[in-house]
């Protein structure tokens, strides 16, 4: 019997030793394992599902299995329907329960170790100022811009899904003329929102220099320019007829030969040349010849006149005397230009020119002067042209009368006897006024200085041409003469 029980316990202690003798083994080994290789922790996973169930009893359940302490306010009520068929890690339960209070309108703000879930409304933003310098545009244009955008997408601070590029906060924006700059108060993420817009408006834009020349010319004359602009420069083709130009041309086989002419460009008229075969023709009066550089989508003017008085409304005194307002308006030639750039390089021109003059006799009623009538010629139109490229606008035509009168001296000044040794003849003459506009792209600085040297070759050609020798003449008339900003 003792043998038995004896023999009983040696195989018991030899079991618990084969048992335990490998398990400080296994330790070891698992200690000899590199930390990367050793098999990672199973992550709790919890099944989330709730139908119809009190808000305030849905933060109970997050407050108890994540360890955090909420403070609800009177006003979080709602219910809370969760349906979760696959399990989820407990550590996102706290990214499901924001995106719930978001969804019932609340938001959680952490004060120590304590979490207050209160409305969206009472929620203090986290907002931040920052002041963006423009570089090519102007402030106060850029803010009105994005005033307006504020004004269309700003809502509510909420974190819920939004469509990019709406803002998310109050946004304030102010510009400051001194420095050129934009100062915005928003929150991050609504700053890199407005600063991408205002990056691209804030541009440096191209520049058009615009050649015009305003000129009036008779009637006959404008025919020839119009059938035969070949008689003005005095060029024929090689079959003895007048060459024409541009679109007045009927035959297009003449451009090819008026093309062989220096000076002069096909489809694009050499204002220049033109310039020059005009100036000596004397039924065409050039009235004006405006240089206008100006950045695009910016209007541009140039006013020749005089400041006129005219009479306007009229007063009588305590004492009986009259007194009459004077207004004053200009007389004379008004160009306004507002280019646009598009694509391909075509140039969009909005013009607006006006011919006004004043008229020797003075309109009057009775023995009282009206004050001074003016004779007014305005053109308001929009054109497109490629760069380079010279476009006319006509057709506003006068009626001159020409008074010619021819007498014998002292005996032609006779009353009524007069006519006997005086004759007098009237001319009725129409005049038409054109306008040549030619736009010119400027790109860079490079352009610039093309328009430059062109200016100066004609400077020096007019100096050559006037015999000016004298250097400090020269100088001064450079001055006057190319003003160009580089």
């Amino acid at each position: 019997m003792k043998r038995r029980l004896t023999a009983c316990l040696t195989l018991w202690t030899i079991f618990v030793i084969a048992i335990s003798g490998p398990l400080p083994l296994r330790a070891q080994e698992l200690d000899k394992v590199p930390e990367k290789e050793r098999p990672a922790p199973k992550e709790k996973l919890i099944t989330l599902d709730f139908n119809n169930v009190d808000l305030p009893v849905f933060v109970k359940f997050v407050s108890e299995l994540t360890g955090r302490n909420f403070i609800i306010d009177e006003r979080v009520k709602g219910k809370v329907t969760i349906f979760s068929p696959s399990k989820v890690p407990v550590d996102r339960v706290y990214d499901i329960f924001l995106s719930v209070l978001e969804l019932k309108g609340f938001s959680v703000v952490q004060s120590g170790p304590v979490y207050q879930i209160v409305p969206f409304a009472e929620v203090p933003p986290d907002r931040a100022v920052h002041v963006y310098t423009l570089e090519n545009t102007q402030a106060e244009e850029v803010a009105k811009v994005l005033l307006g955008l504020v004004a269309r997408t700003a809502g509510p601070a909420r974190r819920t899904a939004r469509p990019t590029g709406e803002l998310t906060g109050t946004v304030q924006i102010l510009s400051d003329k001194t420095t050129n700059s934009l100062i915005i108060t928003a929150t991050d993420e609504d700053y890199e929102i407005l600063k991408e817009v205002i990056q691209k408006l804030d541009m440096k834009r191209r520049q058009v220099y615009v050649e015009a020349v305003v000129l009036e010319m008779a009637a006959d004359k404008l025919r020839e320019l119009g059938t035969d602009l070949g008689a003005v420069f005095g060029y024929t083709t090689n079959d003895g007829n007048l060459a024409a130009i541009g679109g007045f041309n009927q035959n297009p086989n003449d451009l090819i030969d008026l093309a062989r002419v220096p000076g002069v460009q096909v489809g694009t008229v050499n204002v220049r040349a033109l310039l020059r075969a005009l100036q000596s023709n004397t039924d065409v009066n050039i009235l004006s010849t405006p240089q206008l550089l100006t950045s695009d989508n910016q209007k541009a003017e140039i006013v020749v006149a005089q400041n006129v008085p005219f009479p306007g409304a009229q007063s009588q005194t305590v004492g009986g005397n009259v007194q009459t307002t004077i207004e004053r308006k200009d007389v004379g030639i008004i160009l306004r230009l507002t280019p646009m750039v598009l694509e391909n390089d075509l140039v969009k021109l909005d013009v607006y020119q006006e011919i006004s003059s004043v008229v020797d006799t003075a309109q009057t009623v009775g023995t009282t002067v009206l004050g001074p009538t003016t004779n007014k010629r305005s053109a308001n139109t929009t054109v497109i042209v490629h760069d380079a490229q010279t476009v006319v606008i006509g057709g506003l035509i006068r009626d001159n009368v020409i008074v010619t009168q021819r007498k014998v001296p002292l005996l032609g000044d006779i009353p009524l006897l007069g006519w006997l040794f005086k004759f007098q003849s009237r001319r009725f003459e129409k005049t038409n006024l054109l306008i040549f506009l030619t736009p010119h792209l400027v790109r860079d600085s490079q352009d610039l200085d093309v328009i430059r040297g062109r200016k100066i070759e004609k400077a020096t050609a007019f100096m050559e041409d006037n015999h000016v020798e004298r250097r400090e003449v020269r100088e001064e008339f450079f001055k006057e003469m190319v003003n160009l900003p580089r």
